[in-house]
């Protein structure tokens, strides 16, 4: 059936180059004929590239290794949740899905907006479908993902997914990022069809900022998958390295950021017009710029695509914007001048404006960070690695500054501030900041910090004591907003607390559930603040040879293997003893996959509590199993990212969620069905990583239950005579 998929991306290359000339005509004459046919133009390219990616996947399921994408990328061993993974598992199939979330994104921006926003809507059209046409044209001409094979043999057994590849983490991690990515794309056209259009009020901000909060979840969303499986997977105990490929998916959701923050001056006082559109172009072409630089070869990175022949494609799409947006943009400048001035640098405005250029100045040190390498090898010729160390010493600073301003500006006062002001909403929070944070740390270092044997870094300690006294600071000044709100309703309402929660949170959506997004920040500063206190030590064990590390005592045991239908699994089970008492048992493992049996892939063992994770990786192993080797390391706090994720993850779905009219009016009638459909995705959304970091390898649903969960079920094979190989669930 490659055919019908390569005939799809043809004929939506067609229709999209046409809606692209239909939308400019329909926004220059007005002409509703014209605009239906762009409309029109839009769903059709939305349906081919749905069929496209149906066929590839109905490929990918029937193990149709005629095409060569398909073979490059799966296996007939390959269980049928990662055969759907391997549709993004490489460079054409990331591609084409990228392409199918642009045209989704575009097909519902349209209909939504079908009634309303009409002086903007030929031209988001226009530029939603010249952004497809331009990625079609590269998918068509530079990495066709139905590209077959010439010989009459087609291969009848493919080359697999990467091992590191198949775990659910990286299912969800990719297509999420590239749905953020995507999805940029429609606050990008609104920006410029307000460039184009002339109209250069609060207008294209109002209908935008529902827009860019979409792209910032699932960026959001994919970064914390792409950490876990960091943590989870590669074995090196951290869930950051300042990987080029990590940076070029966090830039993007930096400057969105930031745009978000300063929309809201926009809306309140007409400043910042030239700031917010030039932050949304950055913001889009930073998308663009971070797929160029995976795809290109420019970098190294455990995450990138191989080099191939597409880097010049992206490159130029990436400079045809930029020319185009920019002379735009300068074109506009003298009509984008701001209605009002800042009244004073002690104000909410202030604050906000400060804490962009935050973002800014960390945006310009990871740009930095990932490029220059690249650059001084070109002029010199000397290779040089900017690795963790250079990043911290620059990003700690600004982001405890970026969280001193979150707290600030949730409390100071607009336009001005006054001693009023600071007696009534600061004086509570600084408090309590002064109270709690040495008492935290005094509990914590007398509690279990001091059990470890760890005396932290001076600079490190001085940092993480100021992250943890911000945390407290930051996080009163949200409890303290949070108290009087439902204070207020209950003297005006008979409501409990919990009522009174929940109606606020329902009736000023975006301001509290941008709070709970600062809440969720506050739980990942306190799980950075746990770094200083992490241990970290490379072993290499006898069999019933024992090594202590903090309190906790681990003895090697022997090597057990499984085998699978696509991997041997060699695990070794350590007990794990305390103060004299044995706690649980611990299985790292490592994993031979059939298909790529040079490359084994370490099964990490996590036991994770509040308080600490206990991590340990089987690095290697003798062909006897007498002596192995191993990576253990203590990390307090670690769960707090996790969690803190899943709290921010919440707060943006709050921010999302529609009044009851905004979905009425999306069709009369289906009120009920739409509230309905769109719990079932904020449950999908939240829910998701804190699902998959849950079963996969933390606490009692970790790799040590499903290792004894597996025993369990060949003993039952065993006991049944079952002559069928096990095969993992």
């Amino acid at each position: 059936m490659s055919w019908l998929g390569s005939i799809s991306i043809y004929l939506a290359l067609y229709v999209s180059v046409l809606g692209v000339a239909l939308g400019a005509i329909a926004a220059r004459t007005g002409s509703q004929r014209y605009h239906h046919a762009a409309r029109f133009a839009a769903y059709t390219v939305f349906g081919l590239i749905t069929v496209a990616s149906a066929v590839l996947t109905h490929a990918f399921l029937n193990h149709d290794f005629s095409i060569k994408y398909v073979a490059s990328f799966s296996d007939t061993t390959m269980p049928t949740f990662y055969l759907l993974g391997a549709f993004w598992g490489g460079q054409a199939g990331s591609l084409l899905f990228w392409i199918w979330k642009v045209v989704l994104f575009t097909a519902i921006c349209v209909y939504i907006n079908r009634r309303s926003y009409q002086e903007f809507m030929p031209w988001v059209i226009s530029v939603c479908l010249a952004v497809t046409t331009g990625l079609l044209l590269i998918l068509v001409f530079g990495s066709n993902p139905f590209e077959g094979y010439r010989l009459i043999d087609d291969p009848t057994q493919g080359q697999g997914l990467n091992p590191l590849l198949q775990t659910p983490k990286m299912i969800l991690h990719p297509p999420a990022l590239l749905t953020g990515m995507a999805s940029m794309t429609v606050p990008f056209a609104f920006a410029i069809a307000a460039l184009l259009s002339g109209n250069l009020g609060n207008t294209w901000v109002k209908a935008a900022r529902t827009w860019i909060l979409i792209p910032w979840l699932f960026l959001t969303i994919g970064n914390i998958l792409g950490g876990m499986w960091a943590y989870e997977e590669l074995g090196w105990g951290g869930y950051w390295a300042w990987d080029p490929v990590e940076n070029a998916s966090l830039l993007p959701w930096l400057t969105a950021t930031a745009l978000i923050h300063s929309l809201l001056i926009q809306e309140r006082r007409g400043m910042l017009k030239r700031w917010n559109v030039g932050l949304m172009i950055l913001t889009f072409l930073l998308t663009i710029f971070g797929t160029y630089i995976t795809r290109s070869g420019l970098i190294e990175s455990v995450h990138s695509f191989a080099q191939s022949e597409i880097g010049p494609y992206f490159l130029t799409l990436l400079i045809t914007f930029t020319v185009a947006s920019f002379g735009l943009f300068a074109w506009r400048w003298p009509s984008l001048k701001a209605e009002q001035r800042l009244d004073s640098p002690v104000s909410r405005e202030a604050s906000f404006i400060f804490n962009n250029w935050m973002f800014l100045s960390m945006t310009a040190v990871v740009l930095f960070g990932t490029l220059w390498p690249r650059i001084r090898e070109g002029i010199t010729g000397v290779e040089i690695a900017m690795g963790p160390q250079w990043f911290n010493k620059w990003m700690i600073p600004l982001g405890l500054l970026m969280l001193l301003m979150m707290g600030i500006g949730t409390i100071i006062a607009w336009r001005r501030a006054s001693w009023k002001n600071f007696r009534n909403n600061f004086v509570g929070p600084i408090g309590a900041s002064i109270i709690l944070t040495p008492l935290f740390l005094a509990a914590y270092w007398f509690g279990r910090g001091r059990d470890l044997g760890v005396v932290p870094d001076l600079v490190e300690g001085l940092y993480a004591i100021t992250a943890v006294g911000l945390c407290f600071f930051v996080g009163s000044t949200i409890v303290q907003e949070f108290y009087r709100g439902m204070s207020a309703r209950r003297r005006g309402h008979d409501e409990s607390w919990l009522q009174s929660l929940q109606r606020l949170c329902m009736k000023q959506k975006r301001r509290y559930g941008g709070y709970i997004v600062h809440l969720g920040i506050v739980f990942a500063f306190l799980a950075f603040a746990g770094n200083a206190m992490k241990i970290e030590k490379d072993v290499s064990l006898s069999l019933g040879e024992s090594i202590t590390i903090g309190d906790y005592t681990l003895t090697y045991q022997g090597l057990q293997d499984r085998h699978y239908r696509e991997r041997i699994m060699y695990n070794a089970p350590m007990p794990v003893t305390r103060g004299g008492r044995e706690v649980f048992t611990i299985h790292p493992g490592r994993a031979v996959y059939h298909t790529t049996q040079e490359m084994p892939v370490s099964e990490i063992d996590i036991r994770s509590t509040p308080l600490e994770d206990l991590y340990v990786a089987l690095v290697n192993f003798d062909s006897t199993g007498e002596n192995a080797a191993f990576k253990i390391f203590i990390s307090p706090f670690t769960w707090f990212f996790w969690f803190g994720g899943v709290i921010l993850i919440l707060g943006t779905l709050i921010c999302l969620w529609p009044s009851r009219e905004a979905i009425e009016n999306l069709r009369p009638g289906t009120g009920t069905f739409g509230r309905t459909v769109l719990f079932g995705i904020v449950v999908a959304l939240a829910a998701s990583p804190i699902v998959i970091w849950t079963v996969e390898s933390h606490t009692d649903w970790g790799s040590a239950a499903r290792y004894e969960y597996f025993e369990a079920y060949s003993a039952a094979w065993e006991a049944s005579n079952a002559s069928l190989p096990i095969e993992e669930v």
